[in-house]
């Protein structure tokens, strides 16, 4: 069977290690938005829908020996091979289940603290999208967190004609998947070479995006269900099926909007009240293309001395890659953003020396008295892979199963190893 309900079958999905899913990088975004968050130093359950391979799952198997992680995918593939290398690695608290989410659904009795669905719900019917929305709602334990992955308009609505073409390939031809990509990028080539999309201001993008794998791309294009979504509906769809309230992005620098929206269209957005309305023009400023939003089933907030309190005591490292001194250039969406060497050198500094809380980083003289700028520069420095949440945890974490999964990415060609002290995975140098 080459598909089923609408989704191909035939092609197995790349590895993709996404730090946007690990607990403690959930928790941390949320703490920073002003929430409480599901003790993940005691036992808990966390699942994944759309699991793929699992690399997401064993990598925070890994790091969270408290928790217990299952993962859902209707392709047997997947989830033989995610079996596969989680026993090879060892690990026990782990476990892969092949079915739909209907099925799942009907099955499980199980309740989650999280729940996380990556790369699926704008790929897949409405039918699967309530699937996933009523396992959220029955297996989402109060004060849970639920994260859902989605393309969004406006800027994915530029690739809606070249997903098109590569649909209607795909259903022409009596041809695997792979095969059907390879068609489809040549006839886009040709059409792009005569002038089909000299128009198209997005262009060079889409070309980018038709350059990686054509396993990526089959997933990515060949759905009979390929479908951006407005915030807003999503927002409006997630709590009326599941009763979980939006709290923010994993994507941490789009909760400051001093770092995300562009200058001049900081002040418009600012001046609006109505929530729906300033999300919607948040993804218009950006040009936002997909969203990683956090939910969560009755959240509860900080009073304002335990959010200070909670926030102080955040510990943080610097990763292998971050520069140790002098000025930083922060590539994001909206343009470069300059950290003078007077205002970041002081602290790349100190932290090449040894680990520093918050409450520590706030003693450096550009940041005194200024500890939203201080989270600013934080949040730039997370996102671009320079800086992480210290992990309380980490001398639980097994050096064996480590040391396996290393060895066992080395073995596969992926540049991916376990990072304990963060609770996550890093490119290998």
């Amino acid at each position: 069977m080459k598909k089923k309900d609408g989704y191909i079958l035939d092609s197995t999905y790349p590895i993709f290690f996404y730090k946007e899913l690990t607990p403690l990088w959930l928790n941390s975004a949320i703490k920073f938005l002003g929430f409480k968050t599901p003790n993940i130093s005691e036992k808990f359950l966390y699942l994944e829908l759309a699991c793929a391979t699992g690399i997401n799952l064993i990598v925070n198997a890994i790091n969270n020996p408290n928790g217990h992680f299952v993962g859902v995918d209707f392709n047997q593939k997947h989830i033989e091979i995610a079996k596969q290398n989680a026993n090879e690695i060892g690990l026990k608290n782990i476990e892969f289940i092949s079915c739909d989410f209907a099925t799942f659904f009907d099955k499980n009795k199980r309740k989650f603290d999280f729940i996380v669905n990556h790369g699926t719900f704008s790929w897949v019917s409405p039918d699967v999208q309530k699937n996933i929305l009523d396992i959220v709602s029955s297996s989402l334990k109060d004060f849970g967190v639920f994260y859902l992955h989605y393309m969004c308009y406006p800027a994915s609505a530029t690739l809606l004609p070249i997903q098109k073409l590569f649909n209607i390939v795909d259903s022409s031809i009596d041809e695997p998947s792979s095969k059907s990509v390879e068609i489809a990028k040549s006839l886009f080539d040709d059409l792009n070479i005569a002038g089909a999309f000299v128009d198209n201001p997005k262009i060079d993008s889409i070309v980018k995006t038709l350059n990686q794998s054509s396993e990526y791309l089959a997933h990515e294009f060949l759905t009979d269900f390929w479908n951006p979504l407005y915030s807003v509906d999503v927002h409006k769809m997630v709590y009326e099926n599941t009763r979980t309230t939006f709290l923010g992005s994993a994507n941490i620098v789009e909760n400051i909007e001093n770092i995300s929206i562009p200058a001049k269209l900081q002040e418009i957005v600012k001046g609006i009240k109505a929530p729906d309305l300033k999300e919607y023009l948040k993804d218009l400023a950006r040009n936002s293309k997909q969203r990683v939003d956090i939910f969560q089933k009755k959240p509860q907030i900080f009073s304002n001395n335990e959010h200070i309190e909670v926030i102080n005591k955040l510990k943080f490292t610097l990763l292998p890659n971050a520069p140790k001194k002098g000025a930083i250039t922060f590539n994001t969406l909206i343009g470069d953003i300059e950290a003078p060497k007077e205002v970041i050198s002081p602290m790349l500094e100190s932290l090449t020396k040894k680990d520093m809380s918050f409450k520590e980083l706030l003693e450096f003289d550009s940041f005194k008295n200024n500890p939203l700028f201080l989270i600013e520069t934080i949040f730039l420095m997370m996102n671009a892979n320079y800086l992480h949440i210290i992990s309380s945890i980490e001398q639980n974490i097994s050096d064996d199963l480590t040391t396996r999964f290393d060895e066992l990415m080395k073995k596969n060609g992926v540049n991916l190893k376990i990072h304990s002290k963060c609770c996550t995975a890093i490119n290998s140098l």
